[in-house]
């Protein structure tokens, strides 16, 4: 994929493909757990309690465990789908490092809700 200088939040709600619905785009978290904490404001102000995540394939199990926890935490509910593109060996290595610190960040951000 060649990137146009957009964010990837931005590449990723381009790419959708699914029904006419509000998409929400946050573009300042650093992490998953950030912008898990960072779209609760946007769903709950919307009065939105159920959401899809979509993210990449070797993405899933860290962005389902992050995410349900800070959005149950709100009374959201969450679903998810695993985009069509192929999962790349640094992705596979990237999820398993990122996976070690996956605890400490959501405890953080349920903490300051």
């Amino acid at each position: 994929m060649i990137f146009s200088g957009a964010s990837e939040a931005e590449e990723m709600r381009d790419l959708w493909q699914g029904p006419p619905v509000e998409l929400l785009v946050e573009e300042l978290a650093t992490s998953t757990a950030e912008n898990a904490a960072r779209t609760v404001p946007l769903l709950l102000e919307r009065g939105i309690r159920e959401a899809l995540v979509v993210c990449a394939p070797a993405h899933l199990v860290r962005a389902r465990w992050i995410f349900r926890r800070i959005y149950e935490a709100h009374g959201i509910a969450v679903h998810f789908r695993a985009a069509r593109v192929a999962p790349t060996p640094g992705a596979v290595v990237w999820e398993l490092v990122a996976s070690t610190v996956a605890r400490r960040q959501v405890r953080s951000h349920v903490d300051r809700s």
